[in-house]
């Protein structure tokens, strides 16, 4: 059932078996598993249906320094459906080296391995209606090339690795009717989990306060928790739960909200190949369930140790910068749609500003479409009508071969470090009361190493392989020369700040995702994920979820 916990009325005592706080991917995954258990479940999203500017104004927070990571409200949506309801639905497993404990990366090693998670993961892919959950291009499409460029590959690095998009699945809509017809269930939107009561001794959670607006309390009591409402929710809940324990819930190690990790990405450089019109692969593939997927380069786990460097992926993209140096049409195109209609959401003073910030470069794209832009209206219509009217998305927009300028994006596995963190702001706090939180970002000499490797191993092997030249802009060669400089985006990617671990001090969680010391409580999401990988966290996110459900449905 899916309600308005807007009726329910002040002090209400609401008792279930389970109680679920958040409305993202985690927590719809775990309630559609538990759902067969037949057991009372309670689901506290943290919001209604839309993204509303109260919801907004309960994310913001302080950044410490001031520009080291994006304002906490930016990437971050708080509504029934979490990021399913933007996210662009980019579905790839972690790699079995992400849950070895490798010298060379300190704080890594998970207590469980990726074959635990394997049945898992391909639920994840199936409820994320992403296909069968095979990521190797070899079997995926056995009659095509493996490699992206024919002759490529050798033992540091690898094109055969897929990754595969969903529609992209909005969990809200996708699931509702399975929610609302399931009689044990109970989506209780508007309202918002507000603190963690324990019980005098602190090992149980007593009950869940929840609220809709300040003042107008109720409480879920039930036999377990689980907080599901993303790795800076969670850490901000069992922080600011502390009238029971000072320093918090799961704390007693200090270690709630630290080893905060992402991802870096970016575009570095760009190919130009002898012969892009053959042997490359370089659109989207669809498999036999027309699923598309795409081929990356990988730096293998041979490459990663003998370099000793974190993991890392790369493809071609487009640039994400506002430069015009491409010379393409359909890339000035994309960017000026992209930075316009994004200019127009944020309201008309700041579309102008940008229009006023990055009036030189929009004009040089704008020239760059009324001079080439005749030959790429065709391709517009039928690129338009896959990325926009079809069921299942075009997952973006990939400039013409033609063009013959490639640029090379990477995602990059972000090491643990103890003293990257969010904490409580003290001097602040939201609606409800609660302190807001206080992100102190940070890298280490690894993070930028493994850039650095991973574009000059790329660039090494195309050339040598003969198949194009790689090319490096100023620009690009001073962010290689002080990546310490640019600024950072976590692009909602965040991660392990309520990392799992064997025994309580060295995490917060331990192999089923219960909170050390606490009897009844549970952390969902990639907040228990002790090292980032270089893939987007959601399809794991999705698989632990799937698998706290049978844990759970076991233990009741």
């Amino acid at each position: 059932m899916i309600e308005d916990a807007r009726q329910i009325a002040p002090g209400t005592v609401i008792e279930a078996d389970l109680c679920i706080v958040g409305g993202g991917a985690a927590a719809i995954s775990l309630a559609l598993e538990y759902i067969k258990s037949g057991r009372s479940t309670v689901l506290i999203p943290g919001g209604g249906p839309n993204q509303t500017a109260s919801g907004i104004d309960l994310y913001r927070g302080k950044v410490s320094p001031s520009g080291s990571h994006e304002p906490l409200e930016e990437n971050r949506i708080r509504m029934w459906g979490g990021t399913t309801t933007v996210w662009g639905g980019r579905c790839v497993p972690f790699d079995p080296i992400d849950f070895e404990k490798r010298s060379w990366v300190p704080g890594s090693g998970w207590p469980i391995g990726l074959h635990e998670l394997k049945d898992y993961i391909a639920h994840a892919n199936e409820l994320s209606e992403a296909g069968v959950a095979d990521f190797d291009a070899r079997s995926t499409f056995p009659d095509t090339q493996s490699e992206l460029l024919k002759g490529f590959d050798n033992d540091e690095l690898v094109t055969w690795p897929l990754e595969r998009w969903s529609i992209p699945t909005d969990y809200s809509k996708r699931y509702r009717a399975e929610l609302e017809s399931a009689a044990n269930v109970r989506v209780l939107l508007h309202a918002h989990a507000i603190h963690l009561q324990m019980d005098p001794g602190g090992t149980r959670v007593e009950h869940v306060r929840a609220a809709c607006s300040p003042g107008r309390d109720f409480q879920i009591h039930a036999k377990n928790t689980v907080i599901a409402c993303g790795a800076l929710e969670n850490a901000r809940l069992l922080l600011a739960s502390r009238d029971v324990l000072p320093t918090g819930v799961g704390n007693q190690n200090d270690l709630v909200g630290r080893y905060y990790q992402s991802h870096r990405f970016g575009v570095c450089g760009h190919a130009e190949l002898k012969n892009p019109g053959k042997d490359f692969i370089y659109d989207f593939e669809k498999d036999e369930e027309g699923v598309y997927c795409r081929r990356r380069f990988w730096l293998t786990p041979q490459a990663q140790e003998k370099h000793q460097v974190n993991n890392i992926v790369g493809f071609f993209f487009r640039t994400v910068a506002g430069t015009s140096e491409h010379r393409n049409a359909m890339v000035s195109m994309i960017m000026l749609v992209k930075t316009l209609l994004g200019g127009a959401k944020k309201g008309p003073k700041r579309l102008f500003q940008i229009i006023k910030d990055q009036r030189q470069e929009l004009a040089s794209h704008a020239w760059i479409v009324l001079k080439d832009g005749p030959g790429i209206f065709g391709q517009l219509s039928t690129v338009a009508y896959a990325r926009f009217f079809q069921k299942r998305r075009l997952p973006m927009i990939l400039p013409p071969k033609k063009a013959n300028w490639f640029p090379l994006f990477f995602q990059a596995e972000h090491a643990p470090l103890r003293d990257s963190r969010v904490l409580l702001d003290e001097s602040s706090v939201d609606d409800f009361g609660m302190p807001r939180l206080d992100v102190r970002v940070k890298f280490s000499e690894i993070d930028f190493r493994t850039v650095k490797t991973f574009i000059s191993l790329f660039k090494q092997r195309l050339e040598e392989s003969g198949v194009g030249t790689f090319h490096l802009s100023s620009a690009d060669e001073e962010f290689l020369a002080y990546p310490e400089r640019y600024s950072f985006n976590s692009n909602s990617h965040n991660i392990g700040t309520t990392r799992m671990s064997a025994t309580p001090d060295a995490g917060v969680v331990d192999e089923n995702c219960k909170v050390h010391a606490v009897e009844n409580l549970y952390v969902a999401g990639s907040s228990v994920f002790p090292t980032s990988s270089h893939a987007n966290p959601t399809l794991m996110i999705i698989a632990l979820a799937l698998r706290l459900a049978v844990h759970l449905k076991a233990r009741s």
